[in-house]
């Protein structure tokens, strides 16, 4: 007798019942939801982090930079979601001021960054999973879009720059998806050989081709893979 082993949850050791989009499906636009990466999941880690998510995408389709469809995505599902929902509307915006860029006036707003720091660990665990079927919950977040606090002093930001401008040296492979103009992401693997960057298992993730994510696996969880 042949005895079919279950699928195991992207994010734990639970038995998966169900699937997980990777990224969350509400950021894709209507027309765009085809053929969308997904993982198996349990019951506990399906759209368990829903709100997060709204809130991600809500700030994410009003950064400057997202392409076209980023900004429709913004007018539309986001929108709709501000107007369902006062309390986001007021949370994410309590404490908008205008500010002079580029000749222009624009909003700017402090960003709950554990919120989306949360979203994207658990979409490159997702993507993490598709790629090698092994379950890693925790990975280091950088969003480069987003600036820095008013508080922020000249190490906090030197050592940001240096960052970011190692990271954009990594020769990343790109993966296919179904809609890169809305979501693609990269991953590279290090030696572990520079002092600057640990070892192991990198992701980049792009969304509406202008926010920018970087995943980076712990040093202690890189070497434990490797063994």
């Amino acid at each position: 007798m042949i005895v079919k082993t279950p699928s195991i949850c992207y994010a734990c050791d639970k038995p998966a019942t169900t699937r997980e989009h990777a990224p969350p499906s509400s950021f894709f636009p209507e027309g765009k939801r085809d053929n969308l990466i997904t993982v198996p999941s349990c019951p506990d880690h399906n759209n368990a982090n829903s709100k997060d998510v709204e809130y991600a995408r809500n700030v994410i389709t009003i950064m400057f930079g997202v392409n076209k469809i980023g900004e429709q995505h913004f007018s539309g599902k986001s929108l709709r979601s501000f107007d369902h929902s006062p309390a986001l509307l007021h949370s994410t915006f309590s404490d908008i001021r205008p500010v002079q860029f580029k000749g222009g006036t624009i909003g700017k707003f402090t960003v709950d960054t554990p919120r989306i720091e949360a979203v994207m660990s658990a979409c490159t665990c997702a993507l993490h999973f598709r790629e090698i079927g092994v379950s890693k919950p925790n990975w280091g977040i950088i969003l480069p879009n987003l600036y820095f606090s008013d508080d922020a002093t000249m190490e906090t930001a030197t050592f940001r720059f240096q960052l970011l401008s190692m990271l954009n040296q990594i020769p990343f492979t790109v993966r296919d998806t179904s809609s890169p103009e809305v979501f693609e992401y990269a991953v590279a693997d290090l030696p572990g050989e520079r002092i600057d960057i640990p070892g192991g298992r990198v992701y980049c993730l792009r969304f509406y081709k202008g926010f920018f994510v970087y995943a980076i696996e712990s040093p202690v969880d890189a070497a434990q893979s490797a063994k």
